[in-house]
């Protein structure tokens, strides 16, 4: 099932400076595979997000940051700390 048949859509293009376009995609592909995001904690510059399986374990735990073209490396950590969830490149797809 599609995720616009779901009612989920995912940004076209993902900027990687871009946080709402970040956490958009993030939230889009964890409803497509079925996890639950928990934003755990909210610092000014990050946000600790925790994602969920159905079975109730946390499957991930990674830093988003507020302000990516800040922090690039920030955004490579939190792209090679999905990729075993969403695969590789889910972050430029």
């Amino acid at each position: 099932m599609s995720l616009v048949a779901k009612g989920y859509s995912l940004p076209r293009v993902v900027e990687r400076d871009d946080y709402a376009a970040i956490r958009d995609r993030i939230i889009g592909l964890s409803h497509l595979h079925g996890l639950r995001c928990d934003w755990a904690e909210t610092t000014r510059r990050q946000r600790f997000l925790l994602l969920w399986d159905t079975g109730g374990r946390v499957v991930a735990r990674v830093i988003v940051p507020l302000y990516p073209g800040e922090t690039p490396q920030l955004v490579d950590s939190l792209e090679r700390g999905l990729t075993h969830l969403f695969g590789d490149g889910w972050l430029k797809d």
